[in-house]
């Protein structure tokens, strides 16, 4: 997706860096169509090889810009919903309720109310909102995500199981839950882990598949029910650092595979389905954030390179400095030229807006020099915010034939204060 040619110009899928910040400004975020439907064309070709129908939601957390969405909706992707509005987006793209899986954490009466009424599949993060849940509808679908218990730190990013998590029920729980769920008349189950994020090593893709399988099948056995389907949730990584291998999804299928036909006393329904929801793994690697240096100052012992990729534009970095929130960068300067170590960061009045205050940089870097950060299509557009009045970026598309096109526009004063009423006098 990246290429540079002699003169060490960096290219986008075949569109100059340059020309493209010069047509669409900076900071400005580009995709690959190409690269997103490679990565869920793998992954469903992977998952082919299971002893089970598989089914694969993505996540659209990770990247909600429809366009994006509807790519990976037209190759066979449900959506994973995680509030209302994602549930809404979803069914404007078309997507079916029995496509839309809605995985929320501490929910409100409106959360549980829309998700019921709107007849989607619900994983329940929480054995104590049955309740409140049965106050509005019985679902037909029905799901818990289980927490797996222990300490469960895998993989250094992000984790999401053990004692200490917010989310799911511990493993103690479930039969009860499930127990709960069956005598208010639901009828169709499944089940649902993810104790991590962005995870690299095949084991733990192991590891979680039989962890959940165990509990399934203690459900299975003490309240007499077949799941539907068994969610073995996301996680599949990405490499963000040089040293890092991309995962073999090959063997993580394999894997998955070996522990699914152990599956005792038929938990898994005849017809049932094998989940998945992945985000990172399809669109982590098919976007860039294309920023611009327009300042350096002069320090000792290291210089400070501001560029105006901020932490508004782009929060990983400073939301994970202590866990690895890294990104590789790249400046239009000659690969050749000697390393020095920088401070990069942002024009957001923060002490925290630093990339890194140690990154290995060209030392010919000059004002008005572009800057491109990889890796950036997950967690990036979406989880950018407005601060400091530096507003959210633009957003680009080049498609499968090659022509880029915007696909958000960037924003301006209007999508400030446009929806406050002195703010509708100001702009008339």
């Amino acid at each position: 997706m990246i290429q540079l040619d002699s003169k060490d110009s960096i290219f986008i899928c075949g569109k100059s860096v340059s020309g493209l910040a010069e047509k669409y400004g900076t900071p400005v975020y580009i995709y690959s169509e190409k690269r997103i439907v490679e990565n869920y064309n793998r992954l469903n070709d992977a998952l082919s090889s299971l002893p089970y129908k598989h089914s694969i939601f993505y996540a659209i957390k990770a990247c909600s810009n429809p366009h994006i969405a509807k790519i990976l909706i037209d190759c066979g992707a449900g959506i994973d919903a995680a509030s209302p509005c994602e549930i809404e987006l979803a069914k404007l793209l078309g997507v079916p309720n029995n496509r839309i899986l809605f995985t929320g954490n501490n929910l409100s009466d409106y959360d549980i109310q829309y998700a019921v009424e709107s007849k989607v599949v619900f994983n329940v993060d929480d054995e104590g909102i049955l309740p409140r849940i049965f106050r509005f509808g019985v679902p037909e679908v029905l799901s818990f995500r289980i927490n797996p218990g222990g300490d469960k730190t895998v993989t250094g990013l992000q984790t999401f199981g053990g004692a200490q998590a917010k989310f799911g029920i511990d493993p103690e729980s479930a039969v009860q839950a499930y127990s709960k769920a069956k005598k208010k008349g639901i009828k169709r189950f499944g089940v649902h882990m993810m104790p991590g994020s962005c995870a690299l090593d095949v084991d733990y893709f192991r590891e979680n598949t039989r962890t959940l399988l165990g509990i399934a099948h203690k459900v299975s056995e003490e309240v007499g029910i077949e799941f539907e389907f068994i969610d073995l949730g996301g996680g599949l990584g990405i490499p963000y650092r040089d040293n890092q291998e991309p995962l073999n999804i090959y063997s993580v299928a394999k894997a998955v595979g070996d522990e699914l036909r152990d599956i005792k006393n038929s938990i898994l329904a005849v017809d049932g389905s094998i989940f998945m929801e992945p985000a990172r793994y399809f669109v982590g690697d098919a976007g860039v954030l294309v920023g611009r240096v327009h300042s350096i100052k002069y320090r000792e012992p290291k210089n400070i390179i501001g560029t105006d990729i901020s932490m508004n534009v782009l929060a990983r970095p400073a939301m994970y400095k202590e866990e690895g929130g890294f990104h590789r960068l790249l400046f239009n300067r000659r690969s050749d030229d000697a390393l020095v170590a920088a401070g990069i960061c942002g024009q957001v009045c923060e002490n925290t807006d630093f990339w890194d205050k140690n990154r290995k940089v060209p030392d010919s870097v000059e004002i008005n020099d572009l800057v491109v950060a990889l890796d950036a299509g997950a967690y990036g557009y979406s989880m950018s915010y407005q601060y400091n009045g530096r507003l959210k970026p633009a957003e680009v598309l080049i498609d499968i034939h090659g022509n880029d096109y915007l696909i958000r526009e960037r924003e301006t004063i209007n999508e400030l204060i446009g929806n406050t009423p002195l703010g509708k006098d100001l702009l008339l």
